[in-house]
């Protein structure tokens, strides 16, 4: 994969998540928006109670191929192979 390649697939994600749209790898994990609701907080300083607005964060949940290769439970050769395996079954499915 070139550098230009992979510039597109991160614009892409970054699209796709700003809309709203959650974006799933397959044993890797998905990367979707969550609202935070608005709420008190502190202000470090002054210890003045200030008001967060509401806001959209980005939020990362690891797949199960993830958990079990941060628990060496599977190689990262295993879990990179087992990934790009199930990204080519899917973009089969899809044509």
């Amino acid at each position: 994969m070139n550098a230009a390649k992979a510039i597109n697939v991160f614009a892409a994600f970054t699209s796709y998540i700003s809309e709203g749209t959650p974006v799933h790898i397959s044993n890797f994990g998905t990367f979707e928006v969550r609202k935070r609701a608005a709420r008190v907080s502190h202000d470090v300083h002054s210890r003045e109670k200030i008001l967060v607005d509401e806001q959209n964060i980005p939020v990362f949940r690891a797949g199960k191929a993830l958990k079990l290769a941060t628990k060496q439970e599977l190689s990262d050769e295993d879990m990179v192979i087992e990934t790009l395996s199930n990204m080519i079954l899917e973009v089969q499915h899809h044509d």
